[in-house]
């Protein structure tokens, strides 16, 4: 099975979220350990079958062992709607696989190509089967 071709929720102006479905987009986005690690940049869409797959999460600067981002870049990373939970009275969203010691082994989200490898090490990173 190909990888979808994602594409910005922002770049997509006819997708339409399910009145009853939240926008996590500037929520924080907190560990197993309960703490900050980064904010909801973006949420990611399969155009074809209409449905959020991933967000875009722009860490927060200074977290343990990731490497500071180059001169105009931000350090963010994908996260399958799948792995987290929407927290809609508190905003934020939690991710039980990472938290702030664990998140530099997560891989870097770089570019919008998914190829097969690197969604295969999202999901081991995080405890989902394929």
């Amino acid at each position: 099975m190909s990888s979808p071709v994602l594409r910005r929720l922002r770049d997509l102006p006819s997708f339409e979220l399910v009145a009853s479905d939240p926008d996590p987009r500037g929520w924080t986005v907190r560990g197993s350990d309960g703490q900050a690690l980064g904010t909801v940049y973006e949420l990611l869409a399969d155009p074809v079958s209409q449905q959020i797959l991933y967000l875009d999460v722009l860490l927060e600067s200074g977290l343990p062992g990731v490497p500071a981002p180059l001169p105009h870049t931000e350090q963010r990373i994908l996260l399958p709607l799948a792995a987290v939970h929407l927290d809609t009275e508190g905003s934020s969203v939690f991710v039980t696989a990472l938290n702030r010691e664990t998140v530099h082994a997560y891989p870097p989200f770089i570019d919008f190509m998914l190829p097969p490898e690197f969604e295969a090490e999202m999901r081991e990173k995080l405890g989902m089967s394929s």
